[in-house]
């Protein structure tokens, strides 16, 4: 149970440095200092964005270098997957996003280590604990619909397999699927998706 809370945390702070890296992108007095990089639909994504991006998955990889296309790719999945898990008639309620919201600051309160986790976070990106998790807030609908998809997936992959579906130690062979289904996004939605640069 701590563990995965520790999973959804680190994922909430993904969110919240996209939230942070759009808004930022978005105030830039000029336009012409970040310049769209990529589109999905009417959404653009920013240099900005993908740099912010390019962060986070060196974070997560150990510091390992992340190209920019790999970042722009990355982002895309995300916006596509919420179309994705639409289509498949997922949803979220708002009853889903207070329970995950209050159990992130439940988080924060009870376990030391990540409070300063988050406080550091908050300290290095300049905001105050509140604007975090009005980040948070903003963001927990489209993370937990996204994981909704991610465990649907490997729900009809276990279903179709005879294996049984765990979100802890998932079978090896769902996870891949899961995550071979998620790149081969990209493909089905290309015609929605420009590249700028």
């Amino acid at each position: 149970m701590k563990r995965s809370r520790a999973c959804l945390l680190l994922l909430a702070l993904l969110c919240a440095f996209f939230f942070l890296g759009c808004s930022a992108a978005k105030t830039e007095p000029e336009a012409d200092t970040d310049p769209v990089v990529a589109r999905y639909r009417d959404t653009e994504i920013r240099q900005s964005l993908v740099d912010y991006e390019k962060k986070n998955q060196s974070a997560l990889s150990g510091g390992k270098e992340v190209r920019d296309r790999d970042a722009v790719d990355q982002l895309l999945v995300n916006l596509i997957m919420l179309d994705e898990a639409e289509r498949l008639g997922l949803s979220v309620t708002q009853e889903e996003v207070d329970a995950e919201f209050a159990a992130q600051r439940k988080n924060y309160e009870e376990f030391p280590e990540v409070r300063a986790y988050i406080d550091e976070y908050c300290k290095s990106a300049g905001i105050t604990l509140d604007g975090y998790y009005a980040a948070i807030q903003d963001q927990l609908p489209r993370v937990i619909l996204r994981q909704k998809l991610r465990n649907e997936l490997g729900r009809e992959y276990c279903a179709e397999h005879g294996l049984e579906f765990t979100k802890v130690n998932p079978p090896e062979d769902m996870q891949r699927y899961v995550e071979n289904y998620l790149e081969g996004l990209l493909d089905t939605y290309r015609a929605d998706i420009t590249y700028c640069k």
